[in-house]
């Protein structure tokens, strides 16, 4: 057990030290060497507003540009005589209400043409796409970026889907990619403050689904560890619980579909201990943020910290939010509910016939322990709409998203309790 804490603990302090050594380095990047394909960036995101919808009067499509600007802004003022504090600041500069239409974009265009020097912090989001975002820079624009993302992000879920196919998992392969459909993940490689998270959500899955098939948990405990720390660092807080909840529903599908009495943990143990791992990766590199933001700037951080959790839970006096819009904004924002009115009511329609068809079709013997974690699990996004109320009724066009987990746990647990043998059960 000793030796296993200091395991996690190694692994915790070489992830955290690669991640921060990756945004310091990132700033040594000078603003010449980006200006060309930043500037080209600029002028781009000034061609639309900063709320822009692939699909009119879809709001499950919108992209949200204000988001990319500021990432695109911060990038820009790298400073490469002081990397650590530059880091930790993630300064950018405001020239306008940056909420108008085209503000943020018309501020990132004037702040790159005419160098202008940064006017604001933003202490609270020193985070990892922003080295990424400098390291394309010096060979592509935002526009090849996206390009980029659509490529790699249909090549990562196509091949995860294949891996499935491969390993005997092709009825849980097509439950994930209804849940994908359903989340407009077609729409994410086209936002930066959306694609992180489906990256490590593909990644992770693809390793869970290689080393769950083999029984490997130990290296699947790391896994979750580590894609908590990696969560942290890349999200902008949109839709970062799918990191676990994806993957955790591929493990518990392997197990079911192999579960052999020579394995040593229960799944609902395995599920706990992952979870945990998941969420001290997760907390603890939200910590170390605040930390190393401390000892780099040698000043107490934790204002800009308690302020920030205040709005988002909904306590505070700038709170926008409360737990019933909250869930009902995600709820009706899920495709195809979000296509209209005809479309909703299909929906509706097609969970009605799904409960008939369980209960025409259920199995004699269950396994109850599955059917209880896949229950759990697809209720838990809506536990964190209800806990960050304010968040998710602002952006509630990106964290419905996150109910990708709840249609592939719904996916899963309907295999559980279904028949393999409808065709041949002799019901009508």
């Amino acid at each position: 057990m000793l030796k296993e804490i200091f395991k996690y603990i190694a692994v915790f302090a070489i992830s955290v030290a690669i991640l921060f050594g990756l945004i310091v380095a990132s700033e040594l990047i000078s603003k010449d060497a980006m200006k060309e394909k930043m500037l080209s960036s600029a002028e781009k995101m000034c061609e639309n507003p900063i709320g822009v919808e692939m699909m009119d009067g879809v709001p499950a499509s919108k992209l949200d540009r204000y988001a990319d600007s500021l990432w695109l802004n911060i990038a820009w003022h790298s400073d490469g005589e002081h990397p650590f504090s530059s880091a930790m600041w993630s300064s950018y500069t405001i020239l306008r209400r940056s909420y108008d239409a085209y503000g943020a974009n018309q501020d990132l265009l004037e702040t790159v043409r005419d160098d202008r020097e940064e006017n604001i912090e933003y202490l609270r989001y020193w985070h990892g796409p922003v080295a990424l975002i400098r390291f394309f820079h010096l060979f592509t624009d935002i526009q090849g970026m996206y390009i980029i993302n659509a490529v790699l992000i249909f090549a990562l879920y196509a091949g995860l889907v294949i891996l499935m196919w491969r390993k005997n998992l092709l009825k849980e392969a097509l439950c994930l990619v209804v849940s994908v459909l359903m989340a407009g993940v077609f729409f994410v490689p086209f936002c930066f403050e959306y694609v992180w998270i489906f990256y490590i959500v593909g990644i992770v899955s693809i390793l869970t689904v290689l080393w769950g098939t083999k029984g490997k948990y130990k290296r699947l405990f790391t896994l979750f560890l580590i894609s908590g720390i990696v969560t942290n660092y890349f999200d902008f807080l949109t839709t970062e619980i799918l990191t676990l909840l994806i993957p955790l529903l591929l493990l518990l599908a392997i197990r079911s579909e192999n579960e052999s009495d020579a394995i040593k943990y229960s799944s609902a143990k395995l599920s706990i201990k992952a979870a945990v791992l998941w969420g001290i990766g997760y907390c603890g590199m939200w910590i170390m943020k605040w930390v190393l933001a401390s000892i780099v700037l040698g000043e107490n951080v934790l204002p800009y910290v308690t302020g920030h959790i205040s709005q988002r839970v909904g306590t505070s006096s700038v709170s926008e939010g409360n737990p019933i819009k909250a869930l009902v904004s995600n709820i009706i924002t899920i495709l195809p509910v979000n296509l209209g009115d005809v479309w909703a009511i299909f929906t509706l329609v097609g969970v009605i016939i799904l409960i008939c068809f369980i209960i025409i079709y259920k199995k004699k013997e269950v396994k109850k322990e599955y059917i209880i974690l896949y229950g759990i699990i697809a209720l838990i996004p809506y536990i964190r709409y209800i806990i960050m109320n304010d968040h998710s009724c602002v952006c509630y066009t990106f964290t419905y998203r996150s109910q990708m987990a709840t249609v592939f746990a719904i996916g899963l647990l309907t295999l559980e309790l279904v028949s393999e043998r409808v065709p041949a059960h002799g019901k009508k």
